[in-house]
């Protein structure tokens, strides 16, 4: 028969008691600060397109006043939340394309009759 090894042999290294695992907490701090402000831009933007979408379809407010409306919000909850000046021009070039899409739809309304 041959000769099995243990099945417990343990760690080969134990870290130092006031060390959480092996990680950086330097590092651990910048994983976390990245994954929340990758949520907040998320959430945001799902709040910010939703908002629109739901205002404009089912409540029937016209475009523009929808429009404006959610790049005040946006650009003020923004600076509540200390997104900084990404973020604004982040508002700011969904607007424009948004103002783009509205006139490329009018423009195709036009060339439909």
């Amino acid at each position: 028969m041959a000769h099995a090894e243990p099945a417990n042999n343990g760690p080969i290294a134990t870290p130092p008691p006031h060390t959480d695992a092996y990680m950086d907490m330097g590092a651990r701090r910048g994983m976390w600060k990245g994954f929340g402000n990758a949520a907040t831009w998320g959430s945001m933007l799902v709040i910010l397109t939703v908002g629109y979408a739901t205002f404009t379809l089912t409540m029937h407010i016209p475009w523009i006043g929808a429009l404006i409306g959610f790049a005040v919000f946006g650009i003020a909850a923004g600076m509540l939340m200390n997104m900084g000046g990404a973020w604004i021009a982040t508002v700011v070039g969904l607007g424009v394309l948004a103002l783009f899409i509205q006139v490329m739809i009018w423009l195709g309304g036009l060339l439909l009759g």
